[in-house]
């Protein structure tokens, strides 16, 4: 019985690892910086990921519903998306990045807001603010 709760244990790491594929977009080597400060921004950046998959979320205390999305992103492969939920669940953003171009979404009720990064067999540099107003 040991022997196949053992087996149990130590198969399942390599199968979460090999289903993992692509690149972690927080590696050291794509030069990540998120800053996450309550009631002001959140902001994303990311330079020179190459075939990253991966997905990111992040807790934002917002204590007004409106905000201003900023993006400023490079890409030359794949796709990078945004959903953003406010303090009820309620969807307030959800699509792919674009280059450029500010976007306002609808209020949401404050309090803390889901933000989730997608990366889909991503390349380029992505730079992304979210204000609040």
């Amino acid at each position: 019985m040991r022997f196949v709760s053992r087996f149990a244990l130590t198969a399942v790491p390599l199968i979460l690892l090999a289903g993992c594929g692509g690149s972690n977009a927080l590696a050291p080597q794509f030069q990540p910086e998120v800053v996450n400060t309550p009631n002001a921004k959140f902001s994303f950046q990311a330079t020179r990921l190459q075939d990253v998959s991966d997905l990111l979320s992040y807790k934002w205390s917002v204590s007004s519903g409106h905000i201003i999305i900023h993006p400023a992103t490079t890409t030359s492969g794949g796709s990078v998306g945004l959903t953003i939920k406010d303090a009820a669940g309620t969807l307030i953003y959800d699509g792919t990045i674009p280059p450029s171009g500010d976007i306002t979404p609808p209020s949401g009720a404050g309090g803390l807001w889901q933000v989730e990064v997608t990366f889909t067999s991503y390349t380029g540099t992505i730079n992304l603010r979210l204000q609040m107003q």
